[in-house]
């Protein structure tokens, strides 16, 4: 899925949204969807992360929480979503693409490198930094996160945040 022009000229930017709490997947899609915006949601983060590892998931934006149960962090997404984590082998690819695949080597940005990534979290931003900074540091040395956003954040604030993400100068 990739940005696509509205009817009313608009670029209509596709976003999936991976949280485990329903209620925030339901009001942030309502929002999203009454700007315009194209909204997939997961509340599982794991098949959030079978969907994003499938080749034709292309998503301009993709926000997701932090802290989820089981093993999959939005960093884990993140870093998948940015390349940085190679999906296995799929039927019909050759013997040399699933090795690639198998070594987890960086796929090329193309299409998906440049999807933008959001990570919410209701830790407050600094103490999240003290608690998770080796994991953090590694995010924005290579440019994994794009924004890191307070859970709630009022629907006027994300809504700037992906304007001024999406804005021409930026996309």
């Amino acid at each position: 899925m990739t940005a696509s022009a509205a009817s009313d000229g608009r670029i209509r930017i596709r976003i999936l949204i991976v949280d485990d709490e329903p209620d925030i997947l339901l009001g942030l899609r309502v929002v999203l969807e009454s700007q315009g915006y194209c909204v997939k949601t997961f509340d599982n983060p794991a098949e959030a992360f079978v969907h994003l590892a499938s080749e034709d998931a292309h998503y301009d934006l993709v926000i997701t929480d932090y802290k989820m149960p089981g093993n999959i962090s939005g960093v884990l997404l993140a870093r998948l979503v940015k390349g940085f984590i190679r999906r296995t082998k799929t039927k019909g690819e050759t013997d040399e693409e699933g090795g690639r695949a198998a070594r987890g080597e960086r796929r090329s940005r193309g299409k998906r490198g440049n999807t933008k990534v959001f990570l919410m979290t209701a830790f407050d931003i600094t103490s999240l930094s003290q608690l998770y900074e080796p994991e953090l540091n590694e995010t924005a040395k290579w440019g994994i996160l794009d924004e890191i956003i307070p859970k709630p954040i009022p629907n006027d604030k994300l809504i700037a945040l992906i304007e001024k993400n999406f804005s021409s100068s930026n996309h």
